[in-house]
């Protein structure tokens, strides 16, 4: 699965690179982005369900694929929309946004639920570059997001306050528990699990960018931040799960 995984979302960075039909890539990456998604959710509840009832782990995964989960319903209202459309790109903000923004504050929650119930403790230098990270990729994200915070209706206000403030956040959680690990097989799985966090945010950032400056076009390379993003988690979920056994 994971060599078809990342073969597919190459594929798409082919396409964009060869600027092949964009309607067949609008279609060809709405597909392999709800899939991806909704794939690793499965994958990240099929591991919730494998622990014990009332695990902490179980909640951290329960958590995290509520996340992927969300941003999968959002795919699917934003993939539907060009076919119902006849071929028209999803417009910003929609009804897909909701599930986009939900998720990652989720996995935010998910990833600080598997810290405290590991019993991992951050050293003071991992504090410092979370707070680091934190402002600085706050800024970037208010500058990505500037023009939806001062112009347009409420719905694109309230939708970039949402991409500005989630994702540095959720960076900022990511590096606490990065800097937390002690090693071990758990540990080396939820490394898939961090830069699985770290492709979402990336292709978040640069999605918002590129549709504020009108410049987005679904099936566009950046696409694949998202389908390997979520492919990570999901071979995290599913190593995880493997170790139960």
């Amino acid at each position: 699965m994971a060599f078809v995984w990342v073969a597919l979302s190459i594929a798409l960075a082919v396409l964009a690179w060869i600027d092949y039909d964009p309607q067949f890539r609008l279609y060809f990456s709405n597909v392999q982005q709800t899939a991806s998604s909704l794939i690793a959710a499965l994958l990240c509840f099929r591991t919730w369900a494998a622990f014990p009832p009332g695990s902490p782990l179980s909640r951290a995964w329960g958590l995290i694929g509520a996340g992927v989960l969300a941003w999968g319903i959002g795919a699917t209202i934003f993939g539907a929309y060009p076919i119902l459309h006849g071929g028209q790109d999803t417009p910003y903000p929609y009804y897909s946004d909701i599930g986009y923004l939900a998720t990652s504050p989720l996995i935010s929650a998910g990833l600080l639920s598997f810290r405290r119930s590991a019993g991992l403790t951050t050293p003071a230098w991992g504090w410092a570059l979370a707070l680091a990270l934190l402002i600085g990729c706050g800024y970037w994200t208010f500058l990505a997001n500037r023009e939806g915070l001062t112009g347009g209706d409420v719905a694109t206000q309230l939708s970039s306050v949402g991409y500005t403030l989630f994702d540095p956040i959720l960076l900022a959680v990511t590096v606490l528990l990065a800097t937390a690990f002690r090693g071990g097989v758990i540990g080396r799985a939820w490394w898939y699990v961090v830069w699985g966090v770290l492709l979402y945010i990336v292709a978040n950032q640069l999605y918002t960018y590129l549709v504020l400056s009108e410049r987005y076009v679904t099936g566009s390379w950046i696409d694949i931040g998202w389908m390997l993003g979520f492919g990570l988690i999901a071979w995290a979920a599913a190593t995880t799960r493997q170790m139960l056994r």
